[in-house]
């Protein structure tokens, strides 16, 4: 839906971007260098519009014939038509190029592509050699886009095509620079040898930075009438880690039906609540990184959870993982998943449909209408029950899945509050701060929010960090009573608990936190 006002409604077909001068500068030099190389990066990165950026910039100079293919959906071709298929795209294009920038040789180019097309790698070279002779005087530029769509039975070869261009003679070269551009660096790619593009320099397509966040909102804004504030700002890029499809996906969420009256300003709880329908929906996106992460699901909800990988790209897991976008590198060198959304994503994903079961048995017909007095929740008083229920009854709730331990006592919480929250018509949300396996559910009753944080027992100096944690998120939320449950869930691992004790409060930096200490190591 499209909201209309004085300065009318999103273009549906505008694409908001941003120029990202630093990386296109960089760009341009390798290819004055004459450099071949590679630049890779998930999918939905903005790889295609910086694509774009440089082939445009490169036209406008007399020197360069920048020459842009898209390999995606050839795959499955045989390599003699593969080989059809490249002589097409690339002459159509070149000649295109040639018509416009020096059109007396169009013709005799014409002649040329109309030859017998290149019926081996060979002759393909042939081809670029003979366009270089007709065009002395220009640059041949070859980006290619989705190059690891190209058929297998076709890398090996056309690799070692362009690596003897460029070893076996000196500059001007028949193909000047080459760009090559896919989710993965050309020397993952299964060769069945060693790489043949060797030469090749690597280039990695970051996030957005804070500031380009900002350069994108600023678009919208100028679309729309509608100020960002600094807060928002802030909380779309916290959200997103800068992702650039997330940012976009934020923003339009946001000034599409979020927000809905043009003058008003975008703040950080608009930008929440944009979040929290982000979150739910499905798309393409969203649909890559569960597919590629359900390859590797035991690993990926240990690192949600709180699971320490070192990381490293010597790794196939690592470099798989990070390869689609799913995870990246905390200060401390080790994995985290990308950012909060995917976390929610998947975690959502993960969460077995057995869990949902589970907590139905647990509340068991349970009125927890009593627990809703005055405009408040009983928390104290739910969170106890949850607790006695796992102590009394644990074997059975944590026997409904394969899932890592962790994982299951925290999903179990989470569904266990969604239940019983329906009953008193309250909303119960997920976050996922950074910190190692912390999980905050925030439960919203008539306008109060509580905030339950669960943690995996890893030690007592692991549970004091957490208690400050929780005071400092406490801080920022404005709140000053929250709620700590804890899992122990491996003794043999990580000690026994320091006392008897399973339920207490302690207060931290003036805030009042509730302790919940959930047994399940004794009957997993």
């Amino acid at each position: 839906m499209r909201y209309f006002n004085t300065y009318g409604p999103i273009d549906p077909a505008k694409h908001f971007f941003v120029p990202r001068t630093a990386l296109l500068d960089e760009l341009l030099a390798q290819i004055a260098e004459g450099h071949y190389f590679t630049i890779f990066a998930p999918r939905q990165m903005g790889k295609t519009t910086l694509l774009r950026q440089l082939r445009d910039t490169l036209a406008k100079d007399e020197t360069y014939l920048p020459v842009l293919l898209d390999f995606e959906g050839l795959e499955e071709l045989p390599v003699s038509e593969f080989l059809q298929a490249f002589h097409w795209d690339f002459g159509q294009r070149l000649l295109r190029l040639v018509e416009k920038k020096i059109p007396a040789q169009s013709a005799v180019l014409e002649r040329l592509l109309d030859d017998k097309p290149p019926t081996s790698f060979f002759t393909l070279r042939r081809l670029f050699e003979a366009a270089h002779r007709l065009l002395p005087n220009q640059q041949i530029v070859l980006i290619i886009d989705e190059f690891d769509s190209i058929p297998q039975s076709a890398i090996s070869d056309l690799l070692q095509t362009w690596r003897a261009i460029y070893l076996n003679s000196d500059p001007p070269r028949s193909l000047h620079s080459i760009a090559l551009i896919g989710i993965q660096n050309i020397a993952a790619l299964n060769l069945g040898r060693s790489s043949p593009f060797n030469i090749a320099r690597q280039i990695r397509l970051p996030d957005f930075s804070l500031d380009e966040v900002r350069d994108l909102l600023a678009q919208y804004t100028a679309e729309t009438g509608q100020n960002f504030t600094t807060p928002a700002v802030e909380e779309i890029y916290t959200q997103s880690a800068g992702q650039p499809f997330l940012v976009n996906r934020l923003a339009a969420i946001t000034t599409e039906e979020v927000v809905r009256v043009r003058s008003e300003s975008i703040t950080r709880p608009h930008v929440q609540s944009a979040r929290d329908q982000l979150v739910r929906e499905s798309n393409y996106n969203f649909e890559t990184v569960q597919r590629h992460a359900a390859v590797y699901q035991e690993e990926v909800l240990r690192i949600l959870f709180g699971g320490i990988y070192p990381f490293t790209r010597n790794s196939s897991v690592v470099k798989t993982l990070e390869m689609y976008g799913i995870i990246s590198e905390t200060a401390e060198g080790n994995c985290q998943v990308a950012n909060p959304i995917y976390e929610r994503v998947l975690i959502d994903h993960f969460t077995p449909f057995e869990i949902g079961l589970s907590a139905d048995i647990l509340v068991n017909g349970h009125d927890f209408r009593p627990y809703a007095v005055d405009g408040a929740l009983q928390m104290k008083t739910i969170l106890s029950h949850f607790r006695e229920f796992v102590e009394r009854r644990g074997r059975e709730a944590f026997k409904v899945t394969d899932m890592p331990q962790e994982a299951t006592g925290q999903y179990l919480l989470s569904a266990y509050l969604d239940v019983l929250m329906r009953q008193v018509g309250s909303e119960t949300f997920v976050e996922v701060p950074s910190g190692p396996g912390r999980l905050d559910l925030i439960v919203v009753y008539q306008g109060r929010r509580y905030v339950v944080e669960t943690k995996i027992w890893r030690g007592k100096a692991e549970f004091d960090k957490g208690v400050q944690q929780l005071a400092t998120y406490l801080e920022t939320e404005g709140t000053e009573e929250g709620y700590f449950v804890v899992f122990h869930a491996r003794p043999n691992v990580y000690g026994k608990l320091p006392g008897e004790q399973l339920e207490f409060t302690l207060t931290t930096a003036g805030k009042t936190i509730h302790v919940y200490l959930v047994r399940i190591g004794e009957f997993v």
